[in-house]
């Protein structure tokens, strides 16, 4: 509508803008002027009328008549020429009141309109106010690997596969009453992810949520950060060892806290949660995470963090080996092997130090996880660690959220889509993981270099390259021993 408002604008011919106009040129000025704000005022009515269930083909309210067989807009037509009186009362009208009559009438379907925000790349609809949103999401990841130079020839594997395939729906309602439903369709298998009503409240000192359903777990650095978003094709060890082995999506009650100095905390208590392998369980798991920024430059940004949980398996626990990643998903060989004992409970700790400024952007996590054996056993535990490096090649920032401490999206300053370069990044990575702390339990330890290169088509569209060097030294399960290899990684995506 502001194109509307911006139409009625006078218009003034190149010739007329070299002269003093004449009396016969002013006449036909004003003449042009009624004419084109008649035009105005026919559509402004048609779209009222329209909103007030009227319908768009009654006569228009300057006189115009409704062209039906054109698809109900207003016939032009041109009026007569004003002369004396007739004309300088046209002057005005076209000059003060019915241009402010104009701007009052598109001001007011402007903000009785229901408005659609597309920057997320879906569409999100909300009610003039805000108050009531409805918006759609979702993501589309598709993966390659291929394995060499294992000892075991069951690991040097290469295949494809599709990720992630997600849809959801969230919104909010009355301004504090929010809900998200987001299904999984990868695997062969349909899994239920975010699923959740939640409630918000501002406070003088920041924001408060409550999440009631099943809700992704503020993990850690690594492990909260969106899988649309993390640097690497896998997130690193300390997310898949530590802190994510609870699962990643936990049924409960879930609070945050966003405070207005670049910090967060919250605290979550479930009971029973749902992996990536659509693995339930219903133990109890208290979980925790805080983190706060103390400096932020705008240019320059210091990320502090630490994060816990402790967990009480309901009926023991027997293998920590199904999430220890050390290359890639799609080979499910590449694994370190975890302690096997029937654990009656454990507790977990993690710390996070980031740094982000101008290209540059530096993490480093590290993990622990204490297992208590049942019935007087043996307890043992689980280190894990993660240091990684970042370089934007074409100078944007790495995406980084102050209100949650997880990685981002960055804005790409020249999209593919708009015939610019995308956003390029360098990074690289070192991990380790050590599970075998007691010769009773086996386990293993492991440990990866890669180096990656991401490529941001626009902020929705992303080719993602890994290359990974790993050893892993298990002393229980199916690959024994000291191995090495090499592992490739490839992912484009999509999100919305």
């Amino acid at each position: 509508m502001t194109a509307v408002v911006a139409s009625a604008s006078v218009y003034v011919p190149a010739a007329m803008a070299q002269s003093a106009p004449s009396n016969a040129e002013l006449a036909n000025l004003v003449k042009q002027q009624a004419a084109q704000i008649q035009r105005l005022n026919a559509r402004i009515d048609q779209l009222e009328q329209q909103r007030s269930g009227q319908g768009a083909s009654q006569t228009a309210s300057s006189g115009m008549s409704a062209n039906a067989a054109n698809g109900g807009a207003p016939r032009q037509t041109q009026p007569s020429v004003p002369s004396g009186k007739a004309a300088e009362k046209a002057t005005y009208a076209s000059n003060g009141q019915s241009n402010a009559s104009l701007e009052q009438r598109v001001s007011k379907l402007e903000k009785d309109s229901v408005k659609v925000d597309w920057s997320d790349g879906a569409p999100e609809l909300s009610s003039p106010n805000g108050d009531y949103t409805f918006g759609i999401g979702g993501r589309i990841q598709y993966d390659f690997s291929g394995t060499t130079g294992s000892d075991y020839n069951s690991r040097n594997i290469t295949g494809s596969e599709f990720r992630r395939i997600r849809l959801d729906a969230h919104g909010k309602v009355a301004g504090w009453l929010m809900y998200k439903s987001e299904l999984d369709f990868a695997g062969n298998s349909v899994g239920i992810r975010d699923m959740y009503l939640a409630a918000q409240k501002n406070f003088e000192l920041g924001k408060g949520v409550v999440y009631l359903g099943s809700k992704f777990s503020d993990s850690g650095l690594d492990g909260r950060t969106s899988s649309k978003y993390t640097w690497f094709t896998e997130r690193n060890t300390v997310a898949n060892a530590i802190s994510l082995a609870p699962g990643a999506y936990n049924v409960g009650v879930s609070t945050a806290f966003y405070g207005k100095h670049d910090d967060h905390i919250s605290f979550a208590v479930t009971n029973g949660s749902t992996n990536d392998s659509n693995k339930s369980s219903d133990n109890v798991l208290i979980r925790s995470r805080a983190h706060w920024d103390p400096i932020n430059t705008g240019n320059t940004i210091v990320h502090l963090g630490a994060n816990g949980y402790y967990e009480d398996y309901s009926s023991g626990h027997s293998g920590f080996s199904d999430r220890t990643i050390i290359a890639d998903h799609y080979n499910g060989n590449l694994r370190v092997e975890g302690p096997e004992l029937n654990a009656d409970s454990s507790t977990s700790y993690g710390f996070e130090l980031a740094g982000l400024t101008g290209p540059f952007a530096a993490g480093a996590e590290y993990g622990r996880l204490d297992v208590n054996a049942r019935n007087g056993g043996t307890d043992t535990h689980i280190d894990a660690y993660s240091a990684q490096v970042g370089v934007s090649l074409t100078g944007e920032k790495f995406g980084y959220s102050t209100k949650q401490g997880v990685w981002t999206h960055p804005d790409v300053a020249h999209p593919v889509t708009q015939g610019g370069i995308g956003a390029w990044q360098l990074m690289a990575r070192y991990q380790a993981v050590n599970a075998h702390h007691s010769a009773i339990y086996g386990g293993g330890t492991g440990h990866g270099t890669t180096v990656g290169l991401s490529w941001y088509l626009n902020d929705y569209m992303r080719v993602l390259l890994d290359d990974t060097l790993w050893q892993t030294d298990n002393r229980s399960g199916s690959y024994t021993g000291v191995d090495n290899g090499n592992t490739v990684s490839a992912r484009t995506q999509i999100v919305f």
